[in-house]
């Protein structure tokens, strides 16, 4: 409790008093000994609770294995493991109690190989002598029958084929080519690589809606400040158009040598399994067209699939009564497929309320057009760019309470409500938390509030019902009259042809039918989460292809996963007239994490540091003051622009301001973590105004798991 003479004594005195407390000690002692026994229970070893030693005392009714009036000793030291002929080496926390056969164990999980396989040897005066799995594991042991403690990848006799040179293809080519792994081929119906979305897709006005630094296809933590070829994408633009966004790929395809392993202008139309799904010497046999001889076909041997058919493949295709007399254009918003010569100084109505739908109503601004209605059943979060920066630079993920909060001036200024309200949130009604659930990403960028400020653009909730001369008639009974332009943006179906190619009746996990050595991804719709970390591809791209090469590396990992059960847990999904087997959603993705990541230690491991890189690279390409006076600058330049095509409107100020985004960081300091990496060492959360050292973490929690369980097994606890 404090008192008036703590609030007389400096900040730094009463740091010093705390950390000279006989309590302090204690609980920091609790703190040390509490990682230990983290640490060691994350190995898989089975941590020791001196309490047991009650349990240890034999009566006439035990087995005499165990041994009568026996203390064993819970105090921790360290082990050195050195593997042999090697300078390998690992420290680890054990207890003087600790068995060999339980670290032989969990060196051989770590390896991935057969615990027979491993030996221990000690020295003992001037000789070695091999250990028992029951004796005390030594101070410096030597470790046989292992070449590292990291495990070997398996060697396939065919490489793996890759389908698809778009940035998912191209994304786990430069991992496969970072950790030394080139055999593989690329086959693409393209020319260039980049993919159906860009080349196709993507409009002759499209720009990347969040920032590069999160979407560059070298996105992740072996392309940091250190590496030669590929580094923090510092030279390219902070919202790249088509161009950019294609040249950025062909960058990193040139720059990691991957080209030389893409085979263009080839379609691979058949896939045909050869052995039986559960032989782990079983095959893949492509039959590849030539595209640029008439599709003569060949086959091509792969001992795995990754298969990249895209989300963005086809535009949902709806035809509404009277468009014939409508008399004006029709489109839909993707492939150039946009009447950009009828833009300017007309009225255009965009149906849907998607991605494509917010950066059409940016396209109509820019060509000029008079007004832009959006029609839309319901009206979707749209995510300002300030607020997309700000979870994707932080340490930590932002809570969804926290993002929407931070909407809110945007929202006000501009006339959108309250995000609270909006029908994908769910939260508490103090707005203290929140999840966000919707079948659509956000639409992110300011344009589209700026448009809507200005009386540009027009929010209209219902239905299109038919279609007039220049009139849309709403299910609402509204009418929208004077439109010369309907720009279907109604969503985007990917391609049922990989369903057919694949002959696959359902997803499980990310496996098609369970194969687990073939992938099928494409982006998962929608979002799902109470916490965000990205709004862009990069992130969980970067997840999957270290995930990916895990389990072909490993094969064994998958057949554990099976032989526990974890496969019975995954999520399935089959296929639906909306949509192929293949497209799943973000809950989906979220589920098979929890189910995959939870039961594989070395692949979670393997994502370790994440966070950390995320936020160092924010900081060097996007730091706070560049990026304010980008959007700022973004922002006042469409209202000069706007005014010089003639419109008339009162000029809208940007509605953040720094001290708004100063309360950001603070309240994300007290709630969720530090601002920046480089003070995780000395950040402590809010506690009501004590300090975090100064709260007692309660008794050492010694049983991990099935921890007792093993020591009676072992033969030592009754």
């Amino acid at each position: 409790m404090a008192t008036a003479s703590d609030a007389m004594t400096p900040p730094e005195s009463r740091l010093a008093l705390r950390a000279s407390s006989p309590a302090r000690a204690i609980w920091e002692s609790r703190r040390e000994l509490q990682a230990k026994i983290d640490v060691m229970a994350f190995m898989g070893l089975h941590v020791y609770d001196p309490a047991w030693n009650s349990l240890s005392q034999r009566t006439p009714n035990q087995p005499s294995s165990i041994k009568a009036n026996t203390m064993y000793s819970a105090s921790f030291r360290e082990c050195t493991l050195t593997i042999f002929g090697t300078r390998q080496s690992m420290t680890i926390p054990v207890q003087t109690c600790t068995r060999v056969g339980d670290v032989k164990s969990a060196i051989a999980a770590r390896a991935m190989v057969s615990q027979e396989r491993v030996s221990f040897v000690i020295k003992q005066g001037c000789t070695w002598a091999v250990q028992l799995d029951s004796a005390e594991v030594g101070r410096r042991v030597i470790v046989k029958g292992i070449k590292s403690f990291d495990p070997e990848p398996y060697k396939y006799p065919h490489p793996t084929g890759i389908i698809g040179a778009g940035y998912n293809g191209l994304k786990h080519a430069l991992y496969w080519l970072h950790h030394g792994d080139s055999n593989f081929v690329i086959f693409e119906r393209w020319d260039k690589v980049g993919g159906t979305a860009w080349l196709k897709q993507a409009n002759k006005t499209s720009k990347l809606q969040t920032e590069l630094a999160a979407f560059h296809v070298w996105f992740g933590m072996e392309w940091g400040a250190d590496n030669k070829k590929l580094t923090y994408p510092t030279e390219w633009s902070t919202w790249p158009g088509k161009e950019e966004t294609i040249k950025h790929m062909q960058h990193a395809a040139e720059r990691y040598g991957i080209l030389p392993y893409i085979r263009f202008k080839t379609n691979v139309s058949k896939v045909d399994i050869v052995g039986r799904m559960q032989d782990l010497d079983r095959s893949y046999n492509f039959t590849v067209q030539d595209l640029d001889k008439n599709n003569a076909e060949s086959s091509f041997m792969v001992s795995n699939l990754l298969h990249f058919p895209g989300a963005y493949y086809n535009p949902r295709i709806i035809n509404y009564p009277g468009e014939e007399e409508f008399g004006g254009r029709v489109g839909y918003g993707m492939a150039d497929d946009i009447p950009f010569d009828n833009l300017k100084g007309k009225c255009t109505a965009i149906l849907g309320n998607g991605a494509f739908a917010v950066e059409n109503i940016r396209t109509c601004m820019e060509y000029g057009a008079s007004k832009v209605y959006i029609v839309t059943r319901r009206k979707n979060l749209a995510l300002p760019r300030l607020c997309c920066w700000f979870c994707h630079q932080a340490v930590f993920p932002v809570p969804a309470a926290m993002l929407l909060n931070s909407m809110e001036p945007m929202y006000k200024a501009c006339g959108f409500g309250d995000p609270w309200s909006y029908h994908s949130v769910y939260g508490s009604r103090e707005k203290m938390n929140a999840t966000i659930r919707s079948n659509s990403r956000f639409g992110i960028g300011d344009v589209t509030f700026l448009a809507v400020a200005t009386g540009r653009c027009e929010y209209v909730q219902d239905l299109l019902k038919r279609c007039s001369s220049q009139t849309l008639h709403l299910e609402g009974g509204r009418k929208l009259e004077g439109v010369h332009n309907i720009i279907k943006a109604l969503g985007l179906i990917a391609d049922f042809e990989a369903d057919r190619m694949h002959r696959i009746k359902e997803m499980i996990g990310m496996w098609p039918d369970g194969d687990n050595r073939r992938f099928l991804f494409a982006d998962p719709l929608g979002m799902n989460a109470a916490n965000f970390m990205s709004h862009s591809a990069g992130p969980g791209c970067y997840s999957q292809s270290v995930s990916v090469k895990f389990f072909l590396d490993y094969p064994g990992e998958t057949t554990r996963l099976k032989a526990q059960g974890i496969e019975a847990q995954l999520p399935r999904m089959k296929a639906t007239d909306e949509k192929p087997t293949y497209q799943v959603d973000a809950k989906y993705v979220m589920l098979v994490g929890f189910c995959v990541d939870a039961a594989c230690p070395l692949l979670q491991a393997k994502m370790v540091g994440m966070d950390d890189y995320m936020s160092e690279l924010y900081w060097a390409v996007n730091p706070f003051e560049s990026f304010w006076k980008e959007c700022v600058d973004s922002w006042d330049k469409y209202q000069e622009d706007w005014r010089n095509q003639g419109h008339e409107f009162q000029y809208v100020d940007y509605p953040y301001t720094r001290d708004m985004v100063e309360g950001w960081f603070q309240e994300y300091e007290a709630k969720v973590g530090p601002r920046r990496v480089a003070d995780k060492a000395v950040w402590r959360p809010a506690t009501g105004g004590h300090e975090e050292e100064d709260v007692d973490v309660g008794p050492v929690q010694y049983d991990r798991g099935n921890s007792q369980q093993w020591w009676r097994a072992s033969g030592v606890l009754s």
